[in-house]
């Protein structure tokens, strides 16, 4: 009789036996297969949370420390109370950022978008502008504020949604004299695509516009998300729907000190990388990393992984004490019955069967049985594994709170417990938790594993013996 005839025999004939490890092996394998499938909606919700945050990090002038820092006097005033003379300085780097710099920075893997801009204030002629609530100095009547930028396509008022390009294309690095406007403002002045605005540059000098007159013809409009609130104090120049981008040529035409961008926003596919990719943009050839610093802004995606990663942490734990205390309990539990079977032992080994095979038959009556425990704890791991991982996610929130309070408290640092990026992590909804074809595959192999090693252990204290000790136990 071959070792699978003799296990299904024994399995079916000892039923008591049968029915108390079924059900032992049923709640290991429920565990076990919650902890995997939990374990894995952890790892799918922080992978989620970090695509849908991303990462990001600032390049600008080092002002302390860049050799390259220039400091000149622009305007001296007295006041004509006190007297006293007031100076107005200016402050610019002479290195800064070429568009074949931020090309190179773009090409660094795990980088999705690089923000380059240059801030100016032109006026437009013969365009009617959304007033602002503010009062402007008459030197800035009919002006607006432009963005001169490396393209708009990655530029942060697009790449955040604020707003969105509905008509025509995004600006290139390419281009040259285009722009692109709002809808709003294209509608209050009767606008379409291919039409030309008129300019004129600001004169440092003269203090005042110059008659250098330049046309950008209009290639895109764009729609902002929201607008500013009526009674909302803002100036005309400031109002997002007056807002004017332009090509990096344009703006810098006729300033004679911004002859580059002077500091990048870039943001990055997985926040996770964030030390790697910087490690990556520090080691361009090209750049001179005097005059430049980095600072990193991660805090968000950490405050909202962070319990995540805690509920992760805590699932792997458990799984492994689980594993090892399944093993555990299954083998003292094999070793007590198999202390029973001393007499069939004797018999087998009088009639030639070795103890490998006897061991092997053993191990074959306890996967018999696992086969269908393990089958059917899928349906109870799926009914209680949602609620247990929401339950473990919300208590891991619960202490990353408390801790952030704690250390708020100790003065170390300032955390604001009820701040929107709390009250917005993308975790308080809860996990989707599901156990899946893969999961059950995963237990199968750990249930191998956890019933070898507890028929190994339980077989070694009666299979060391020898044929005569046997016989005399059983006498």
């Amino acid at each position: 009789m071959n070792i699978s005839k003799r296990a299904f025999l024994y399995v079916t004939r000892k039923r008591g036996k049968t029915i108390l490890l079924f059900a032992i092996l049923l709640i290991i394998a429920t565990f076990v297969l919650t902890g995997l499938s939990i374990w894995d909606a952890s790892k799918t919700a922080q992978f989620n949370l970090r695509q849908s945050l991303g990462g990001k990090f600032n390049i600008f002038p080092d002002w302390e420390n860049s050799p390259y820092i220039v400091k000149e006097d622009i305007m001296n005033e007295v006041d004509e109370e006190t007297g006293k003379t007031s100076n107005s300085y200016l402050m610019y780097s002479t290195v800064q950022f070429t568009p074949e710099n931020i090309a190179a920075i773009k090409a660094v893997p795990g980088i999705k978008y690089c923000s380059a801009r240059l801030d100016d204030i032109l006026p437009f002629d013969g365009i009617s502008l959304f007033p602002g609530t503010l009062p402007i100095d008459a030197k800035y009547q009919g002006c607006t504020k432009v963005m001169g930028v490396y393209g708009t396509q990655d530029d942060l008022f697009f790449t955040t949604d604020t707003l969105t390009l509905s008509e025509g294309r995004h600006i290139c690095v390419d281009d040259t004299r285009v722009a692109i406007i709002s809808r709003d403002l294209a509608e209050r002045n009767e606008l379409k695509i291919g039409d030309y605005l008129t300019t004129h540059y600001y004169s440092m000098e003269d203090q005042g516009f110059t008659g250098e007159e330049i046309k950008l013809q209009i290639i895109g409009l764009f729609t902002p998300k929201e607008v500013e609130q009526f009674g909302e104090f803002i100036t005309t120049y400031d109002k997002i729907q007056n807002l004017v981008f332009v090509d990096f040529k344009t703006g810098i035409d006729g300033d004679k000190i911004n002859y580059g961008f002077s500091s990048l926003q870039v943001t990055i596919d997985d926040p996770q990388d964030i030390a790697r990719i910087i490690s990556d943009v520090k080691s361009l050839s090209g750049i001179d990393w005097k005059a430049f610093t980095i600072d990193a802004d991660n805090e968000t995606y950490e405050s909202a992984a962070a319990p995540l990663a805690t509920l992760n942490n805590l699932v792997l734990t458990l799984l492994v004490v689980i594993i090892i205390v399944s093993a555990i309990i299954l083998a003292l539990i094999l070793t007590l019955w198999t202390k029973t079977r001393i007499h069939e032992i004797g018999v087998f080994l009088s009639v030639g069967i070795k103890k490998s095979a006897i061991i092997g038959q053993y191990l074959m009556e306890v996967l018999l049985i696992a086969v269908l425990a393990f089958g059917l704890s899928y349906f109870t791991s799926s009914a209680v594994a949602g609620q247990i991982g929401n339950h473990l996610l919300q208590q891991s929130m619960q202490t990353e709170l408390e801790e952030e309070s704690d250390v708020s408290a100790s003065g170390a640092i300032d955390v604001d417990i009820g701040s929107p990026v709390q009250n917005s992590l993308p975790t308080e909804d809860g996990i989707n938790v599901s156990v899946g074809a893969d999961h059950l595959a995963q237990l199968y192999l750990i249930g191998l594993a956890i019933i070898i090693v507890a028929v190994s252990a339980s077989s070694i204290t009666v299979m060391r013996l020898k044929p005569r000790e046997i016989l005399s136990k059983m006498s």
